[in-house]
């Protein structure tokens, strides 16, 4: 069935609770790269403006600037009471999750043909740098989405297939020539 992403996904801006917090991690659009999330530890009173947003495990993170540039990750395994992210980052969240498994939208967005199509969109964006927002250049895309049945054995192609890759990558950095 076709739904509009915004149907099936939000933006979430919810703001970071600070109270009761020395420091915290802070992860900016640099912390995050295809698929990784890193990040810096800083006093609550030393954080930029831009740290402002919470996050929850299953969020997606994705830049605003440059989707080129594969500045976005799947939030999965961290202590997100204690981590804050910038308000250049968009916090995608499943909101059917009845409809949608989470992992199956984080592999359609950061689909080469998906990733394209977001960086020619932020190209066309007039401004002094390539940006998109939710609202005007991914909440009406449309997405033909299977079953969660269906979801579920393309996520396990998807995850077997990186899983390889990622073997792959290990082996040939440790790879010398004598």
């Amino acid at each position: 069935m076709k739904y509009k992403l915004g149907e099936l996904i939000d933006s979430e801006s919810k703001k970071f609770d600070f109270s009761k917090k020395a420091s915290v991690m802070f992860v900016n659009t640099g912390d995050v790269f295809d698929g990784k999330i890193t990040g810096v530890e800083l006093q609550v009173d030393k954080l930029p403006g831009q740290a402002k947003k919470s996050i929850r495990n299953g969020d997606i993170l994705f830049s605003e600037i440059r989707p080129k540039n594969k500045r976005f990750a799947l939030v999965d395994n961290l202590d997100v009471e204690n981590y804050v992210v910038s308000t250049k980052l968009m916090v995608l969240r499943n909101k059917k999750t009845d409809l949608l498994n989470i992992k199956y939208m984080y592999y359609f967005l950061t689909s080469p043909v998906m990733i394209e199509y977001l960086q020619n969109e932020a190209e066309g964006r007039s401004g002094t740098f390539p940006q998109i927002t939710f609202k005007e250049n991914i909440a009406n895309i449309l997405i033909d989405l299977p079953a969660l049945e269906e979801q579920e054995k393309i996520i396990n192609k998807l995850d077997a297939l990186d899983n390889k890759l990622q073997i792959n990558k290990q082996l040939n950095d440790n790879f010398v020539i004598a």
